[in-house]
């Protein structure tokens, strides 16, 4: 696809992204009852020994000898229920997510308001909506990179991504690549009645600044820097072992190595400063005078 028609999506600043409430967003009521029902169901044993415990009685026989030592696994029973909620509805969810993209895989282009395309790309964002927040709640810093994965975002080793919203589709990262605080990573754009979609590639080993915004079909080379409170064009390539800042980004810095910060350091450390020179070349003139 051109360019040129993407020009539409070329404002002062990013265009809206993000996706509208739809009767499908429901889909969250459904996933906080299938999480329940199987918490419910797990669980019904232990909760029946508490109540005997406490009671003499119990709900239904279920064949275990409660023991006052069940007290004691209460709190390892709550922090595993936190988990298996968690996982519950991220495996559930995975699985809507891949029958969504089964019905209508996704593709890149623009769509139209309404059409098939736009229906699903809001179905799959309410889908995996609620299972990576709930990742990011968790106090496991891996688990929302194994939740992005599950939803088909390309994920390299050792990559940090923090707190920042990543679009779970058409979006590559490579490894060792970390972003900061307050980003986004769009692979999709949203314009009037129109949506964008498109890939995003981010290389080995970079760094995506904070409060920056990666618009769709950016591709940033290894090593790239991406500068805080910069944002990219549709479709910009930021080149290798440069740091890249604008709004959108249009200046390029070179990285310096730590030796070379050192060295321009001590050569500012030695040079005067102009009040240093002004007062040598009043003390010439007062000579010379």
């Amino acid at each position: 696809m051109e360019r040129n028609n993407y020009s539409k999506f070329e404002m002062d600043c990013i265009s809206t992204s993000g996706v509208y409430k739809t009767p499908f967003s429901l889909i969250i009521i459904v996933q906080l009852f299938i999480g329940g029902i199987v918490l419910f169901l797990l669980n019904l044993w232990f909760i029946n020994s508490l109540y005997y415990l406490l009671t003499g009685s119990e709900f239904y026989s279920f064949g275990l000898k409660a023991e006052w030592y069940y007290w004691l696994l209460l709190p390892l029973n709550i922090y595993g229920n936190i988990l298996l909620f968690t996982f519950t509805i991220i495996l559930f969810s995975a699985g809507i997510f891949k029958l969504l993209n089964k019905l209508s895989p996704p593709r890149e282009g623009i769509f139209e308001r309404g059409s098939k395309d736009w229906k699903y790309m809001h179905r799959r964002f309410w889908v995996a909506y609620f299972p990576i927040w709930l990742a990011r709640a968790l106090p496991l810093p891996w688990v929302d990179i194994v939740v992005y994965r599950f939803f088909g975002t390309r994920v390299g080793k050792s990559v940090v991504l923090y707190e920042g919203y990543v679009d779970p589709l058409f979006i590559e990262i490579g490894d060792f690549t970390m972003t900061s605080l307050n980003i986004c990573i769009f692979s999709h754009l949203i314009y009037q009645d129109k949506i964008l979609i498109k890939k995003v590639k981010i290389g080995k080993a970079c760094v995506v600044g904070p409060h920056t915004i990666v618009s769709p079909g950016t591709i940033m080379h290894d090593f790239a820097v991406l500068g805080v409170n910069s944002y990219t064009s549709i479709e910009q390539e930021l080149e290798g072992n440069l740091i890249h800042i604008g709004t959108p980004v249009s200046l390029t810095l070179p990285i310096q190595s730590v030796e070379d910060s050192q060295k321009k350091a001590e050569k500012v450390k030695l040079k005067p400063s102009n009040a240093e020179v002004n007062q040598i070349e009043n003390d010439l003139n007062l000579k010379e005078g």
